[in-house]
């Protein structure tokens, strides 16, 4: 048990330190996805220029760039052009906050030593926040980044071959039919309605979900993502009075959420069901 191992690592891992360093590093890393969000869509770099506002150019300052606080310091706006900043900003980096400390609760602490551990909650939250960032790209671009899916899929791999806790079949298996399900979807979707459901980012996404959580998490994606979908699909209908056809729904964003739902309750959710 987490109480039986000493030393410093310990520390920092088990609560309560535990549950502060990963919700620091949730908001941390957060600011960094909202650069990756906003230049990937745009097809630059998410290393150079350091951060800077997207209306006039202006670097941001070290005391502007607290997560949260720093917006709502500012009064959402920039501090030189004094227009707005998005309410996304924030929004992403609480969001990122919450997964740390789930990915914490939920993957970190179920390890009986600190390095297990601090292992997989970084290697997991790393792993969110990729979902995040394709989510966030999907949702203002409409596009799934080849740029982060291509370098992740062999890297969240050679990970996970290293934490094991998916068989290596398993995890070949899963990019396989992530990758071939959506493509083969993709496909009859245009055969029989003449125009494009499922893009091929969606498949390069799916095939990432399996290189790092292996086929069932890829079955439980694609056939969980939908009932997400209703969420938005269903009010649509109402204020569109069922005139929804030509709208563009990005899909990305669907499948990340059932990931992460595989990710902090799919096994649970899928022994409850196979025991019924």
């Amino acid at each position: 048990m987490a109480g039986d191992v000493d030393g410093p690592l310990a520390l920092l891992v088990w609560p309560p330190w535990g549950w502060v360093l990963a919700g620091v590093l949730g908001a941390l890393w957060g600011s960094f996805f909202n650069v990756a969000i906003h230049r990937l869509g745009l097809y630059e770099s998410v290393v150079r220029p350091r951060s800077r506002c997207p209306r006039c150019g202006t670097a941001i300052l070290a005391r502007d760039n607290i997560p949260i606080l720093g917006w709502m310091l500012l009064g959402a706006k920039c501090r030189t052009c004094k227009l707005p900043i998005s309410a996304r900003y924030p929004i992403v980096e609480a969001l990122s906050t919450v997964l740390a400390l789930l990915v914490y609760w939920r993957v970190a602490l179920t390890f009986g030593d600190p390095v297990s551990a601090a292992a997989h909650f970084l290697v997991y939250f790393a792993f969110v926040g990729a979902l995040v960032v394709v989510a966030g790209v999907d949702l203002d671009h409409k596009i799934i980044p080849d740029a982060l899916t291509y370098p992740a899929i062999p890297a969240f791999f050679l990970c996970q071959l290293v934490l094991q806790d998916v068989a290596p079949f398993d995890l070949i298996l899963g990019m396989v039919v992530g990758y071939g399900g959506v493509a083969l979807t993709a496909e009859l979707a245009f055969w029989l309605l003449k125009r494009e459901g499922m893009g091929y980012g969606d498949a390069k996404l799916l095939a990432l979900v399996g290189a790092f959580l292996g086929w069932r998490a890829v079955a439980f994606t694609f056939f969980v993502a939908p009932f997400f979908g209703l969420v938005i699909v269903v009010p649509l209908l109402v204020t569109r009075r069922g005139k929804v056809i030509g709208v563009e729904i990005p899909y990305g964003p669907y499948l990340v959420a059932a990931a992460l739902t595989y990710i902090l309750y799919g096994r649970d959710l899928l022994a409850m069901l196979f025991r019924a």
